[in-house]
């Protein structure tokens, strides 16, 4: 990740490398396999890295199933909320 200043909204910014966050789980990051997942869809959504939804989904805890299926229909130009039922 690189931070930086932008200067038209004068507010900070941050940029992810995908691909090198995608290789650091997969080798050199110590992790979970669920947040292993996490950081895989998230570079299948910003920089086309193939993930295996199967995979990912069965590592997933609930909220970040939840938090996945939201990302996903954020990049697909929808706006929505995910409500989980308590207790599930």
């Amino acid at each position: 990740m690189e931070a930086g200043w932008e200067p038209f909204r004068g507010c900070r910014v941050a940029a992810v490398d995908f691909a090198a966050a995608a290789d650091a789980v997969q080798g050199v990051l110590p992790c979970s396999d669920g947040e292993r997942q996490v950081v895989l869809v998230a570079a299948s959504l910003a920089a086309g890295i193939p993930v295996d939804l199967r995979e990912a989904a069965l590592c997933m805890d609930a909220v970040n199933a939840a938090r996945a299926a939201q990302a996903v229909c954020h990049a697909a130009g929808g706006r929505v909320q995910v409500v989980m039922e308590a207790g599930r």
